[in-house]
């Protein structure tokens, strides 16, 4: 089986290391290419053709934001990871709303590194929890029918939700409890609670709080996708 391709893009030597020894250890990928700044990635990624992208934001050049937009328009499918060190609202929104498929902290062990970029070549959006929580802050403050809007476009791009797992979703995304949304669906709690159990594990999530973090994030996302 042919290894993932990666192209690494940070202005940062040593992390640029770092993350290339890590990755190349794993026997399904395999790093097609480094560079320091947006413009350099991007000719790289032309020439390469990669399976995934891992790209920085502050970088000299074309810094990350540009250059997720600059990809967008060759590669509509290309799985992008950003890859920070900090969590301002304003640069995750705005890298989702660009095309990003989500975030990646720096400083992950090479276990967890691994496992999502694997996640993320599949067509998977990541989200840190403390990510999309700060997203979710920043959706809050949106309106419900523009949120609405926003989860509804993440729907269409994630087939793997059935229309009744939607529904609850939506609800869940409203912060109803379980007794409110079985009451409006005619369902029973614990008919409820076993969607849930489905839904978080579609989700890849831990619980309640994770699962209306990611969809808010989602949410937000949609708005410019």
């Amino acid at each position: 089986m042919k290894p993932l391709d990666i192209v690494i893009a940070d202005d940062d030597e040593l992390i640029r290391i770092g993350l290339e020894l890590v990755l190349s250890g794993e026997p399904d990928l395999r790093v097609a290419g480094t560079a320091s700044d947006g413009a350099e990635a991007l000719r790289l990624i032309r020439h390469r053709r990669p399976d995934i992208v891992l790209l920085d934001l502050q970088m000299p050049v074309m810094d990350g934001l540009t250059c997720i937009q600059e990809i967008r328009k060759l590669y509509t499918d290309l799985p992008i990871l950003i890859l920070t060190t900090y969590s301002e609202e304003e640069f995750i929104f705005r890298a989702l709303a660009y095309g990003a498929n989500g975030y990646l902290l720096k400083g992950l062990d090479s276990d967890q590194l691994a496992s999502r970029v694997r996640e993320a070549a599949m067509g998977r959006y990541l989200l840190t929890a403390e990510v999309a929580a700060s997203i979710a802050r920043y959706v809050l403050n949106s309106d419900h029918s523009i949120k609405q809007s926003g989860i509804l476009r993440f729907f269409e791009r994630s087939p793997q939700f059935t229309k009744t797992e939607q529904t609850i979703m939506l609800r869940l995304l409203n912060r109803l409890p379980n007794k409110e949304i079985a009451e409006s669906m005619h369902f029973s709690e614990g008919t409820i609670k076993n969607y849930l159990t489905t839904i978080y594990e579609k989700l890849s999530v831990r619980g309640r709080k994770e699962a209306v973090d990611y969809l808010e994030a989602m949410a937000a996302r949609g708005l410019h996708g």
